[in-house]
């Protein structure tokens, strides 16, 4: 058939491939011709698949009973079968960034991250040519749709609700292709700049409003905005404890490796012993399948030539900075915000069997993730909440990535970039804020030494001794200017005593 679907594969997994009377002819010939070279072409009919892939086989062109192979060993025949590798663990890609037409005729570039792994091997390899291609066009068109049907206050207000449809109508569209799409991060939001400019200037004259009215200091919330993750899910988590399922002829190629490596004895021990730092951890692939006790180290440890395959894993605490990110705050203002992030490989299995390259995959979720967290709160709580923001970072990015094997440590906010005409706003309100609190404490002062001197007049008033005494405490004040000409007056009651004499 042309297409197939989940009941096609269902049924093609439990029937006989139906190659005809000419084609097991031709399987027959095949059969004799790896008998008659042996042991060379042992070398050609046996394949290994790793831990996290899955293989297709292909005999005379149809689909082999049973499906996708692996883990592990797996037996082709020469000139009949042909086989494809798919890789199963989750990948991750950027959505470029789309010009989208709002529902409200405001035109915004819009970008994402698509988080998607293959859930069914054999439908990727029978229903679409290139999975991967067709997944990164669908998103694309998925991104303009959804958009389209959202006016520019929804999408700003709204990434968390938008993100969840987008991974809805992908994960059905995509089921045919034997995808699985975990999750969607609506990454940035550019505004037009007329826009930007419009809506800053609204914003600086609200402020400036404010400013001349002495009240606080930023806008009240016009834009409510949440951005919280979508739990993710990967792929199951590698047995650790369970035996290596490498069947009896797996058993017998690890037999002639060791026999191998005896007859080779002492030159292979330089291929059979490897040393693993104190900070690193080896993932061993034995034909495919990971080694029964999970991930080894540090110190030296023993593989088998021929058979095993291994990867350094380093454990040690990796530091990156988050490129800064343009978000549009829940009070209409664009700030330019960047920060660092730390974190470790807390499973070495989990971060290879379960996530194409987890390094990438963590730098771009810090990114959406920092949009998300800035896009629920206002300038104010930004400025003044960098804490309480950075552990919430944290606590997401690490429920996230958890089941690719990695621990978020710490998420730290570096700078909080404003507009140059906010910045001048909110420096001449903070300074009418001051010239008005400098004329409050002045206006205190003045009235608290206009008190003073009322309850001074109040008791020079009753005691006429009193009024003398302040009389003599003004004359040595006076007497201490120097360059003073002082005139005493003569008391009327001197020159009346004098008279009467």
């Amino acid at each position: 058939p042309g297409r197939y679907s989940s009941h096609d594969v269902e049924a093609l997994e439990n029937s006989d491939s139906g190659i005809g009377l000419c084609g097991w002819l031709l399987v027959g010939l095949s059969l004799m011709l790896m008998l008659v070279t042996l042991p060379i072409s042992i070398w050609m009919c046996i394949k290994i698949v790793k831990e996290y892939e899955r293989a297709i086989i292909f005999r005379l062109g149809r689909i082999l009973k049973g499906g996708a192979k692996g883990p592990g060993l797996f037996f082709i025949l020469p000139c009949t079968d042909n086989f494809i590798n798919v890789d199963m663990r989750t990948i991750t890609f950027d959505i470029p960034p789309q010009e989208v037409l709002t529902k409200d005729s405001v035109t915004v570039s819009v970008d994402g991250v698509v988080y998607y792994r293959v859930q069914n091997a054999t439908l990727a390899v029978a229903n679409i040519t290139n999975a991967d291609a067709a997944t990164r066009l669908l998103a694309q068109t998925t991104l303009r749709n959804v958009l389209g049907t959202k006016n520019l206050a929804e999408i700003l207000s709204d990434r968390e609700e938008i993100a969840h449809s987008m991974q809805s109508t992908l994960d059905d569209a995509t089921d045919d292709w034997g995808i699985k799409v975990e999750r969607v991060e609506i990454k940035d939001v550019k505004l037009p700049l007329q826009l930007q400019r419009a809506m800053a200037a609204e914003a600086e004259a609200s402020r400036e409003a404010r400013a001349k009215a002495l009240l606080f200091l930023f806008l009240l919330q016009v834009i409510a905005a949440e951005g919280e993750m979508n739990a993710s899910r990967a792929l199951k988590e590698a047995s650790l404890n369970s035996d290596s399922d490498i069947g009896i002829f797996g058993w017998l190629l690890v037999g002639l490796s060791l026999l191998l490596v005896l007859v080779t004895f002492p030159l292979s021990i330089w291929m059979c012993y490897k040393i693993v730092k104190e900070y690193e951890r080896a993932i061993i692939f034995r034909l495919g399948r990971i080694l029964k006790g999970g991930a080894k180290g540090p110190g030296l440890f023993f593989i088998v030539p021929c058979t095993d395959i291994f990867i350094n894993v380093d454990m040690r605490t990796i530091t990156f900075d988050i490129p800064p990110q343009e978000v549009l705050t829940k009070d209409s203002v664009t700030v330019s915000v960047d920060g660092v992030v730390y974190y470790r490989v807390q499973n070495a299995t989990l971060a290879v069997a379960n996530i194409t390259n987890a390094d990438a995959a963590t730098r771009l979720l810090a990114q959406t993730t920092l949009r998300n967290v800035l896009g629920t709160k206002n300038l104010a709580e930004i400025l003044s909440d960098r804490e309480e923001i950075a552990h919430s970072m944290q606590a997401t990015l690490d429920d996230a990535t958890d089941n690719w094997g990695i621990k978020v440590e710490r998420v730290e906010i570096k700078d909080v970039k404003l507009p140059l005409q906010l910045q001048r706003a909110m420096a001449a309100e903070a300074e009418a804020s001051r010239e008005a609190r400098a004329k409050v404490i002045a206006a205190e002062g003045e009235m608290n030494a206009s008190r003073a001197l009322k309850e001074a007049s109040l008791v020079i008033s009753e005691a006429p001794s009193a009024l003398q005494l302040r009389y003599l405490q003004t004359l040595n004040t006076i007497a201490a200017e120097k360059n003073s000409t002082i005139i005493f007056p003569l008391p009327m009651d001197m020159m009346h005593s004098l008279i009467n004499r």
